[in-house]
């Protein structure tokens, strides 16, 4: 019912190893030099003295859930929120997880990672990245974890909820940065990735519900080559 709407996945001959020879559109997966995700080493990291600022700007809003190819996405109905990063305003365009995590810091795996997808008026992407760690209690996800499995197991089913993305936000707002593309088919370059330093919480349960949805869906790391990854002071 679902496959023909499914181009890639992570097993088997559709899977990571062979998304650059699926289609012509997805040939940068690889052919391209700055790919994510990519493992974050402190020994690789510099740390930069007056580094651009992160202004964070989420609240209460209606999602539209649905499946997109091999995960479950949500969509803000009001792009009134997001970040400002470097004196640029990105509005929040999507958003979706991972189990377990796709960066990693000096080669640990967390539990989760949530990307936030954001856009400017130039049409360039950041995505946030937000790491967790299954715990007896967690973040808010309201209905999210009970929609989930309902959403995947059809494309054609949609769901609303209220969400607010803030409740899954650490305290301290001290980030690494690097440039580099979607971890999903088509895998482009030229995104900004940072990804928040302290890891928050997913209560057992909820983590659970997902897990049984969206395990084993990271992409291999990929070589770091010559970029460098930065981290605010």
């Amino acid at each position: 019912m679902t496959e023909p709407l499914v181009k890639w996945s992570y097993k088997g001959e559709k899977g990571p190893h062979y998304w650059g020879h699926i289609c012509d559109e997805y040939e940068i997966a690889h052919t391209g030099k700055n790919q994510s995700p990519i493992d974050i080493h402190m020994e690789k990291v510099m740390e930069v003295q007056g580094a651009p600022p992160l202004e964070l700007d989420y609240k209460e809003t209606k999602y539209t859930v649905r499946r997109v190819e091999n995960s479950v996405h949500l969509f803000p109905q009001s792009k009134e929120q997001g970040l400002t990063y470097g004196g640029q305003r990105y509005n929040l365009i999507a958003f979706h997880g991972h189990v377990p995590s796709e960066h990693t810091l000096n080669e640990h795996y967390f539990a989760m990672e949530w990307h936030l997808v954001h856009m400017n008026e130039a049409g360039e992407r950041l995505v946030l990245g937000i790491w967790m760690e299954q715990e007896l209690e967690g973040s808010d996800f309201g209905e999210l974890a009970s929609v989930f499995p309902e959403v995947f197991a059809d494309f054609g089913i949609e769901k609303e909820l209220l969400l607010d993305v803030s409740g899954f936000l650490p305290e301290n707002r001290a980030y690494f940065t690097y440039q580099g593309s979607l971890t999903t088919p088509p895998t482009f370059e030229g995104v900004t990735w940072i990804v928040l330093r302290d890891v928050t919480s997913i209560a057992e349960e909820d983590f659970e519900a997902f897990q049984d949805i969206i395990e084993d869906t990271n992409r291999p790391l990929q070589a770091l080559g010559d970029r460098q990854i930065h981290h605010s002071a």
